[in-house]
């Protein structure tokens, strides 16, 4: 394999120092994470080099950045150091102790290659090499500095000495013995004087802090003042929507009590990569709650602390980007089974939860491998945790199973919760419960279609006019695929219900056909004659709400049921285009469910 043509470029290596110490918890180290690269892309830019012009590789707790040759190596030695500690302050003046940074930093330059899984070459070795000077951590440890400043001999001597400008005379020459390289090195301590990060406790004190000392942090005393007069009286009903926008929904919810209470507990949490603190944001989310007039004092208040942070210019971004609270929010919990490609008795079980009504889509959580008969108790796992992260919020919830078709006669409409409990509960006493597609989730090619037909669908929905009743024997002699390409339908009435796998020399599948189409709603039944299935289906299909509101009329027409009422036994599927998720996208890490 013939290698790749060298190209130069000015190394620049980053670390978090003591990136896994132990008061850092995920919350922590998820705003480190999110928060070094709002450093590292303003530092950059108020150097004169746009990072989105740099190769830019993850190492988790830091990055490599390849400047390209074009950048002059002496203007970057000079302005990126200042830059580094104005943005490292500017970032720890709003954050926890537990989420402040400090930056070990390695300048080198050398040809390097490019090969399919990124950039190599002895110049990148050296100069993490560098990045792991046990003086430079120690150092960096015990000062009051917020950035290490590691070069190497070859860039100190050809670019930093070489310009006044760089401050030469700030670095001192320092031993490194790292792994197979013995060498030296020039370290520059900077940030030292007036920064706001300080020395860990020696030991976390375990009684609650006082909301004062809290929220002193964030303000002074008169702002502090004010501020609980404008709070004394103000009340929210959707107090908990409020503070999950705030956070972004990285953060447990606790139960909270009045919009102080609230406030309090956003005062220790960490800003996101903006800088702006997550109580300066619920201030301003609970102004557009109020009337004008009740919002007038507290809108000033805001804007002033949003200017004293200077944090002005991201706030109006946020504003810019913000949508409206909806009226009546819902959350979702999007499960998603997947069968294993040798063991058909063995699935995928992964999901995606909403903790806030209009942050879509969420962060995929756990991805665990299990046998198909676990299902229903491991479920019930996942929704009774996921009731614990919302515990606080008064609002509806839809659990949506997306299912291969294999699987699409699960009963999931029978299914039950808090098996624990010795008293498992029916899941559709509590929850409206959609089934949808994995074929067509996974499928970006049927998509333009669906979002067609859902327009549709959304525009004109009414009983049985835009849906297909397939058994009609008058129409059997039409291919199902070419009838429904006609775009009036927007479902389907199946007189069977669908194979596990059809077979393709029997003619076009009616199920594979609708999916094709794009028809987001079919309807089927496993035991019902024609003339039962469509009865039923007229019951369901008009009402309030269109066809949004059809999982809900399915509800409550399965709750009034008798026992042999034949509506507990239908089967919707009804695929929402506007809530869909990656499916190969990055999950937790895969953990064994049960065993086979």
């Amino acid at each position: 394999m013939a290698l790749s043509p060298t190209e130069h470029k000015t190394i620049v290596v980053v670390d978090v120092a003591e990136f896994t110490r132990a008061d850092r918890h995920v919350p922590h180290l998820f705003a480190v994470h999110e928060g070094l690269y709002g450093v590292l892309k303003a530092a950059f830019g108020g150097a004169g080099v746009e990072l989105e012009n740099c190769a830019i590789e993850d190492r988790g707790d830091g990055a490599l950045i390849l400047v390209p040759p074009t950048v002059s190596k002496s203007e970057l030695a000079d302005k990126l150091p200042d830059r580094l500690v104005a943005e490292i302050r500017r970032y720890n003046s709003t954050r926890v102790l537990a989420a402040q940074l400090k930056l070990r930093v390695g300048l080198h330059s050398g040809d390097i290659r490019k090969n399919a899984h990124g950039w190599v070459g002895p110049a990148v070795n050296l100069a993490f090499r560098l990045l792991d000077a046990e003086q430079a951590k120690a150092e960096l440890r015990s000062s009051e500095g917020v950035i290490a400043m590691i070069a190497s001999e070859h860039f100190y001597d050809e670019v930093i000495f070489q310009d006044p400008g760089s401050a030469p005379e700030s670095y001192r020459r320092i031993d490194v013995s790292v792994k197979t390289f013995e060498g030296h090195a020039w370290l520059r301590l900077h940030g030292g004087g007036g920064s706001p990060v300080v020395a860990r406790p020696a030991e976390v004190v375990a009684s609650p802090p006082d909301a004062d000392l809290l929220v002193r942090g964030l303000l002074t005393d008169d702002e502090l003042k004010v501020l609980r007069g404008l709070l004394a009286d103000v009340e929210s009903s959707r107090l908990p929507v409020l503070v999950s926008r705030a956070t972004r929904s990285v953060v447990p919810l606790p139960r909270l009590g009045s919009v102080w209470d609230a406030f309090v507990y956003l005062a220790d949490i960490n800003a996101g990569p903006d800088g702006v603190p997550p109580a300066i944001e619920f201030l301003e989310l609970l102004t557009a709650e109020l009337g004008d007039e009740d919002a007038a004092g507290l809108r000033t208040w805001v804007t002033q602390k949003v200017h004293t942070l200077r944090r002005t210019t991201a706030q109006l971004e946020r504003q810019v980007a913000r949508s409206a609270l909806p009226a009546e929010p819902r959350l979702h919990l999007m499960i998603v089974i997947e069968l294993d490609a040798i063991d058909e008795s063995r699935c995928v079980l992964s999901f995606w939860r909403q903790d806030d009504p209009l942050e879509w889509p969420p962060v995929r959580g756990d991805v665990c491998e299990l046998a198909v008969d676990e299902l229903e108790q491991r479920i019930d796992d996942l929704i009774i945790e996921a009731e614990g992260v919302w515990s606080g919020q008064a609002v509806s919830v839809v659990l949506e199973f997306v299912v291969p078709r294999p699987l699409l006669q699960l009963p999931i409409f029978a299914w039950r919760k808090e098996y624990r409990s010795g008293d498992p509960r029916p899941l559709i006493y509590d929850y409206a419960l959609t089934l949808r597609s994995l074929e067509r989730m996974r499928s970006a090619h049927w998509h333009r279609l669906w979002r067609v037909r859902w327009d549709a669908a959304l525009d004109d929905y009414s009983s049985l006019r835009r849906i297909y009743p397939y058994g009609l024997a008058e129409t059997k002699e039409n291919p199902i695929d070419a009838v429904l390409s006609e775009s009036r339908w927007v479902g389907l009435v199946l007189d069977e219900p669908p194979s596990a796998r059809p077979d393709p020399s029997a003619g076009p599948d009616a199920l594979t056909a609708a999916l094709r189409a794009g028809l987001p709603l079919v309807f089927w039944h496993p035991s019902a004659c024609a003339e039962d299935l469509r009865a039923l289906v007229t019951r369901l299909a008009g009402g309030e709400g269109g066809i949004l509101g059809l999982p809900g009329r399915h509800r409550d027409a399965h709750l009034a049921a008798t026992e042999d009422d034949l509506v507990r036994d239908l089967v919707v599927l009804l695929d929402d285009p506007n809530w869909t998720v990656a499916l190969d996208g990055p999950g937790a890490p895969m953990s064994s469910g049960g065993q086979g």
